[in-house]
Formats: C-alpha cells, sequence, structure tokens
C-alpha cells in the first residue's frame, strides 16, 4: 500500500466498514474541503456524476443533502444530519441514499495530522450487515477511490483552487 492507496476494512460479522487514506493537506483545509459546498463540488463522488445539488448546515443538530446528476440525467441523492462537529478534527454524521432511506448509516471521520499532511480516517456504521452490503456492493469502494484522486488534485497546490 502507498501513501495514497484507500486502507478498506470490511470485518465479515460487524455491520461497520473503515477506511484510512492519506492526503497531503493540513487538517484545516481537508476539513474544509469535507464540510463545504465549495469544497465538496471539485472532489464528492465519481467524475462521470456532476454534484448538482450540496446544501449544507454545518453545526450539531445541523443537516446537509447532496444530489449527484449523471450524463443521462439520472439523479442520486443523500442526505444525513451532523451529531458532531470539531472542526477541524472530527466530524460525526448520519448518512442515507434516499433511494434507500432504511439504510442510515453513522459515520464518524477523523482528521489526523502526520508528517506531510492529514491521515483521514473513517469507520460507517451500518444498521445490519445485508445495508452494509448493499453499500458495498453498489459500487462504493471505487467510487471513494476516485472521489480520493480528486481531493487530491483539488488540495494539490497546482489546482486553480482559491
Amino acid at each position: 500500500m502507498t501513501r495514497t492507496d484507500l486502507d478498506l476494512t470490511i470485518p465479515v460479522d460487524e455491520p461497520v466498514m473503515e477506511m484510512r487514506r492519506f492526503v497531503k493537506a493540513p487538517p484545516a483545509l481537508v476539513f474544509e474541503a469535507f464540510t463545504t459546498a465549495e469544497g465538496l463540488r471539485h472532489w464528492w463522488g465519481p467524475r462521470h456524476l456532476e454534484l448538482v445539488v450540496c446544501e449544507i448546515d454545518l453545526r450539531v443538530g445541523g443537516s446537509y443533502r447532496f444530489v449527484q446528476r449523471a450524463p443521462d440525467g439520472r439523479e442520486f441523492a443523500f442526505h444525513g444530519g451532523y451529531r458532531e462537529v470539531d472542526p477541524p478534527q472530527r466530524l460525526v454524521m448520519t448518512f442515507a441514499f434516499e433511494g434507500f432511506p432504511d439504510g442510515e448509516a453513522v459515520d464518524t471521520v477523523t482528521f489526523a495530522p502526520v508528517d506531510g499532511g492529514t491521515m483521514i480516517g473513517s469507520r460507517t456504521l451500518h444498521p445490519t450487515l445485508e445495508t452494509r452490503d448493499a453499500h458495498i456492493a453498489n459500487g462504493m469502494e471505487g467510487g471513494m477511490i476516485e472521489s480520493y484522486e480528486r481531493l487530491d488534485e483539488w488540495l494539490s497546490p497546482a489546482s486553480s483552487r482559491p
């Protein structure tokens, strides 16, 4: 594994997924990329999907909603609520795909300073093994890999980021 590979752990007997990924940027900048519409529009999701709605009320008790649009016009909507907001170290939020509302998960994301950047860690707790497995089966890993590649590009000093 290189520093920028996605390290994904999926225990067979728990409805969780754990991920680690290094990003070459300080935690405050990475946290901002995760929590602002400006940042998320540049990296969240696979390249072939456009993030057409990105609403964020970043506070405990606040919520978010994202809608992605495919080239053929299909839309995929996601929403959740913020349970903990501790910049730039930690976010805890719910996450639901609106096409499968019974699969709401709880994501805990950490942003740890490491030499040369930030180690992002996340733990996603699903209500059941079945909902976790459905999340995985619908392209989650490939989407995460591509999203983090896009995040690297957006956070690169050579990007056109303001």
